[in-house]
């Protein structure tokens, strides 16, 4: 029996910001180009020592997502990421931990492709390692394979209620109200004001002594992944999120979220009201 186009189409999704996501992670840790994509493959695909992954979202507490992966690839997902960092002699566990890093990353990016579709925010909740796979999953087979390797092969699966996100009802058609000629005219004049707009990249608490220790050529780690997007600010307020790019030559920042309008325009009005009673 076929599944309703709607069921499809979220399923696609789904699984394109998986294979997305995933690939991203590995590509940032590894320094290799890896490529992620889903295989026409029965889901019996045999794996030695797999590593069984249950991730659960912010939008329901039952969980939402499982991965199993052979040894053959956390094995060398781990030895490659570890080999990046100068590590060359890495134990199973080791690797084991880098993988599960990996997972951590791959869950951040997912979500974020979740909360773009939907416009509603989406964060990986509770993530944990499991000793056996669930039963009763209707699996998907992808493959991952770095540069001219062999493809090495894992299992995805996900629950309804990640289905259900992309179910929402559509949006109110509310008649325009005409507005108000006074208010119009202030509005108008709201529109020439400038406002300060800056990217965060993370953020992070230090120490005193940690702060006093800082020198040229100190790392700061802070609180975001590489592949999360930036958070680009107004008046000390979230008004999108978006991925770096270079323009120019100049940093830039690509709109991949948005704030509601409503929210926007207060930020801009809040601003407007400090410039004009400034005068």
């Amino acid at each position: 029996m076929a599944q309703p186009a709607r069921a499809t189409d979220a399923a696609g999704s789904i699984a394109g910001h998986l294979e997305t996501a995933l690939a991203r992670s590995l590509n940032s840790m590894t320094g290799k180009e890896f490529t992620v994509m889903a295989e026409r493959t029965p889901d019996s695909v045999a794996m030695e020592n797999p590593f069984i992954w249950q991730q659960t979202l912010s939008a329901h507490p039952e969980p939402a997502l499982w991965l199993v992966a052979g040894r053959d690839l956390w094995l060398t997902a781990g030895e490659l990421t570890l080999a990046a960092v100068g590590i060359d002699s890495a134990t199973d566990e080791d690797c084991r931990s880098t993988w599960q890093e990996i997972l951590s990353q791959t869950m951040g990016a997912f979500a974020s492709g979740v909360t773009s579709d939907i416009q509603q925010e989406v964060t990986p909740a509770l993530g944990e390692e499991l000793q056996s796979e669930p039963a009763d999953l209707a699996w998907n087979v992808f493959s991952a394979r770095s540069d001219d390797g062999p493809p090495l092969f894992l299992k995805i699966a996900w629950s309804k209620s990640v289905l259900g996100l992309y179910d929402a009802p559509e949006p109110e058609h509310r008649p325009v109200a005409v507005r108000d000629s006074t208010f119009s005219k202030t509005f108008d004049l709201l529109l020439d004001v400038a406002l300060p707009v800056s990217v965060s990249f993370g953020k992070t608490h230090l120490q005193i002594r940690e702060v006093l220790k800082l020198n040229t050529g100190s790392i700061v780690e802070l609180n975001r992944f590489v592949v999360e997007p930036v958070d680009v600010i107004v008046n000390d307020c979230v008004i999108a999120r978006g991925e770096v790019v270079v323009v120019d030559g100049n940093y830039g920042v690509r709109i991949t979220q948005l704030a509601s309008r409503e929210d926007r325009l207060r930020t801009g009005m809040a601003e407007g009201t400090r410039v004009g009673g400034a005068r």
